[in-house]
């Protein structure tokens, strides 16, 4: 069974079980004793009530109260905040079930009851269509992903002895106290699947250089392919040289214990009759990942602090590793090809130096001005092979690409840039209804222009100025420049992994990204978005996402 370092188990019902050790209660700010949702057990109801009018609790978001109900001293009662009434979204409840994970895991408790509070037709931001859905169908399933998220904890590394001091219950149980419905279920197993390949993505992105590395990545990635009905193709070092593969080649030069891997998996689609049909003929979608399991720099090594942190340079590239564990275990009838570009940047005697010039696979030719400029070396290889092999009808590249995007954005969105407003528009869709946002970057001939070199065709680094966009103008070199083929750069440097805990992240590898593939390739195969040629006419969004 793949690791994802959680167990959940999550059931909807309606009502909750009587053996639950606490009922979970969701309050607004405004919220009134006599306005929580029918389903509320009287005690519960009653309790709440009271701790609202002595302003114990205060709704405020992500708040959390914890008592013993006074009719029944052997249950809990947990109360989460939701903020604000008039900013009622998928996003707040996706973080009080994030933030009632942590409260199960605090408290040590195998069994919790969830009352799904009353939830208007729509979410703001969230379109309508399937598969997100009215409001009864998205708050349950946003709730338990968010739960499944938030129960996410990285323990491989973990001592023996520390494991045993912090351990909670082996198997948590959540049910979700709602209207039960085929629908509502089906809403909730689809976000338990989507939670999980995200922590299975983070799991991979959490382990450390010396256990992980482009080889036993290759392996990983066999494991999930035979797991989930995936094929799989790995190109190795010798493989690569053949292709003329000179960027990704020249960046793991530097360790030849760990080579370099092309990891391909591709996931053909599952339907029946016309659907099926189309769905295997159709040209498929292709998502790239930059997965670079350890980064030094290289000869322009980085500054000793935080260069830990750097494991979590392959962050890219396992939100493809999630997206491809997701849509396989959603059977989703699209044809979706994933390529992980996978090196270690090292140091030592056969590593690539400043003053280099490579060839990349398409022919053009780089001169190297920054060895730590290594990300998009990479992808541009994955990137040209992968476009002139799979003919895709669209390509999304993500990477932990470059520092400069977190001083342009934070760490609250990722930047996109892209040759198609349409794509664009589409992931904007997606990530509003999967919260995770991102804000769009400028491509043009300007930056394109700022890469050109004077001893080759373009430079890997031209400097500090326009740093994020100089990343996407280097990638833009590797997919057609006529826009026949719609791409979109997504850096997530600032958003891959957190020092901090979050609602449903703890400190360590996000996962970002996963969701919001999974509802691009989810609105693709449901027709929309691309499949149907009037979907790509879509009017562009404005500039953040």
């Amino acid at each position: 069974m793949l690791p994802t370092s959680t167990d959940v188990q999550i059931t909807v019902k309606s009502a909750p079980p009587a053996d639950a050790d606490a009922i979970a209660v969701l309050v607004h700010k405004q919220t009134l004793g006599d306005e929580l949702s029918p389903l509320t057990p009287p005690s519960a109801a009653k309790a709440v009530a009271a701790l609202i009018d002595s302003r114990l609790v205060t709704g405020k978001s992500n708040e959390a109260t914890v008592q013993l109900l006074a009719d029944d001293k052997d249950r809990r009662l947990i109360v989460i905040g939701l903020g604000n009434r008039d900013k009622f979204s998928c996003e707040c409840l996706r973080e009080a079930g994030g933030v009632l994970a942590k409260q199960v895991r605090k408290h040590k408790l195998k069994s919790i009851a969830v009352i799904v509070p009353q939830t208007p037709a729509t979410l703001p931001g969230v379109p309508d269509a399937p598969p997100a859905g009215p409001g009864a169908l998205l708050a349950p399933a946003c709730i338990a992903g968010g739960f499944a998220l938030g129960s996410f904890s990285y323990r491989e590394s973990k001592g023996t002895a520390q494991k045993k001091d912090d351990a909670g219950p082996s198997r948590v149980k959540l049910t979700i106290v709602t209207e039960d419905s085929r629908e509502v279920r089906a809403s909730v197993e689809r976000a338990v699947v989507m939670a999980d390949a995200q922590n299975f993505a983070r799991t991979i992105a959490s382990r450390p250089g010396n256990v992980i590395n482009p080889p036993s990545l290759a392996k990983v990635a066999q494991q999930l392919a035979k797991e989930v009905g995936l094929s799989i193709r790995v190109l190795d070092e010798r493989q690569m040289a053949q292709l003329g593969m000179g960027g990704i080649l020249a960046v793991g030069a530097g360790s030849s214990a760990t080579p370099p891997r092309m990891i391909v998996l591709e996931h053909r689609g599952t339907a029946s009759n016309a659907k099926k049909k189309r769905a295997t003929q159709a040209s498929p979608l292709l998502v790239v990942g930059k997965a670079i399991t350890f980064d030094t720099g290289g000869i322009s090594i980085k500054p000793a602090d935080k260069m830990q942190r750097m494991i979590f340079d392959k962050c890219g590239g396992m939100a493809v590793l999630g997206l491809m564990c997701a849509v396989a275990r959603l059977k989703l009838p699209v044809h979706v090809v994933g390529i992980l570009a996978s090196a270690e940047n090292h140091i030592s005697e056969t590593a690539y130096r400043p003053g280099d010039v490579l060839k990349m696979y398409n022919g053009v030719t780089v001169e190297v001005t920054n060895t730590d400029a290594e990300g998009r070396l990479v992808l541009g290889d994955a990137l040209a092979w992968g476009i002139e092999t799979y003919k895709p009808s669209a390509v999304i590249d993500l990477a932990t690409l470059t520092g400069g995007v977190i001083t342009a954005l934070g760490k609250t969105m990722a930047g996109v840039m892209s040759n198609s407003d349409a794509i664009v528009a589409e992931l904007d869709r997606a990530s509003k209804t999967a919260g995770e946002k991102f804000w769009r970057l400028p491509l043009g001939d300007e930056q394109r222009e700022q890469m050109k070199s004077d001893f080759a065709d373009i430079v890997n680094s031209a400097g500090r100025e326009g740093h994020p966009l100089q990343g996407g103008a280097f990638l833009s070199y590797f997919v057609p420049e006529d826009g026949s083929v719609p791409w979109a750069h997504l850096d997530i440097a600032g958003v891959a992994d957190t020092e901090k805990d979050q609602p449903f992240y703890a400190k360590g590898a996000t996962g970002w990204g996963v969701r919001t593939l999974v509802e691009w390739v989810t609105n693709r195969a449901s027709g929309g978005g691309g499949l149907n040629p009037e979907a790509t006419q879509s009017t562009p969004p404005p500039a953040g996402g």
